[in-house]
């Protein structure tokens, strides 16, 4: 009996075979594979595939939260990585990436991921061979028990059991453009860098201007898919003259009328940022760290960062809103503030006026992630400090 799941065979998010099998549903093969099953059935571009179904990693997943229980947090990604696959889906794994051309990426497809709140919380592995594909699987796997999202975990109230993955695993392509594409409104928004589009999903790169083709051929696929599927998010990939579509999934309804909902001072410093995610919000300023700030340190503040990475995803579970040195409005952190209602401002070079590394409540911001206005005040005692 095959172990592994086609995406071409998918009718759609938890459909049956085409051949009218029963194929498992979005909890067995994740939201990321799902959403381009039905698009490869609606006859969108999307590369070919193969799904390890979350069941394949129970073993493994399993073993990774005992560990963590019995031993912290570090001890559930070794338990995992140290799982045995057996030899059988092991050798459909190396036929699999064969078939495909011999390298390939694969990718982690979480049942979570239609909660943006999970953006970018998982890995994918790049340059994969059939002798290492096992090892990438594992790390997809692995990367369910790291500290990003077993903080999100905590944050949202679900247990270690609900980190469990499904696995994509396609061919690895050399795009020579890539990005995010947002149909609202009647509009398609474009963002996008040269190169591989990883970069800018992670927070490390800016959106730059891209060739007026392939911005038009980008925004006529999240059309395409928009009117297809109803999603309005895509993240795309431009090669050899063909704009392949990565992924897609509905994003969250932003509320227009917070973005007036209070007036930005008069007095204090306004210091120029770009929209991240729309709304406003004012708090004293605490700068933070990837997996060295919890949450609850940051609640009722405006949380100032260097770069818009997935990591720093917790801490936004109790801000008020997110300043970013760096970073686009298409990174996978924009999401989740978007997600979760805080206003982010990317962009901002607040250190030409706070210095770069402001003590924590010494100065106040109010923003607004709609125009990237940020203006800053020197804190007083009738501010209120963020709450233990």
């Amino acid at each position: 009996m095959r172990r592994l799941v086609a995406l071409a065979e998918l009718v759609g998010a938890g459909g049956g075979l085409a051949q009218g099998a029963v194929v498992p549903g979005i909890g067995q093969i994740g939201g990321k594979a799902a959403r381009l099953g039905a698009a490869l059935r609606a006859g969108l571009p999307v590369l070919p595939g193969w799904v390890v179904p979350v069941g394949e990693g129970e073993s493994a997943m399993g073993a990774g939260a005992e560990a963590i229980r019995a031993n912290g947090v570090g001890a559930g990604r070794v338990a995992v990585l140290g799982a045995a696959l057996d030899a059988e889906l092991v050798g459909e794994l190396r036929a699999v990436v064969d078939g495909l051309g011999g390298r390939v990426i694969v990718r982690s497809s979480s049942p979570l991921e239609g909660d943006a709140r999970w953006a970018g919380a998982f890995s994918s592995v790049t340059g994969v061979g059939p002798d290492n594909v096992a090892s990438a699987v594992r790390s997809c796997w692995a990367s369910g028990f790291a500290v990003d999202p077993l903080r999100r975990a905590e944050e949202c109230g679900v247990g270690l059991e609900a980190l469990e993955l499904a696995v994509l695993v396609q061919p690895e392509v050399v795009p020579e453009a890539g990005g995010v594409a947002r149909a609202e409104a009647g509009s398609v928004t474009v963002e996008g860098i040269r190169g591989h589009p990883g970069a800018l999903l992670a927070g490390w790169a800016e959106a730059e201007p891209l060739g007026a083709e392939v911005a038009a051929d980008a925004a006529d696929l999240a059309r395409r898919v928009q009117a297809a599927l109803g999603d309005d998010l895509i993240e795309w990939a431009a090669c050899d003259g063909q704009v392949w579509l990565l992924q897609s999934q509905r994003s969250v309804a932003e509320n227009r009328d917070a973005v007036q909902a209070m007036p930005l001072p008069a007095g204090g410093v306004r210091v120029a940022g770009r929209p991240g995610a729309p709304g406003m919000a004012a708090g004293p300023l605490v700068a933070c760290s990837p997996h060295e700030t919890r949450a609850k340190d940051c609640r009722g503040a405006i949380v100032l960062v260097d770069r818009p990475v997935p990591a720093l995803a917790p801490l936004l579970f109790g801000a008020q809103g997110a300043i970013a040195r760096a970073g686009a409005a298409s990174s996978h952190l924009a999401e989740v503030a978007r997600s979760l209602g805080v206003p982010m401002v990317v962009g901002c070079r607040h250190e030409t006026v706070t210095g770069p590394a402001p003590a924590a409540g010494a100065w106040f911001a109010t923003i607004n992630g709609g125009t990237g206005e940020v203006v800053l005040t020197r804190s007083r005692t009738s501010h209120r400090q963020p709450s233990a």
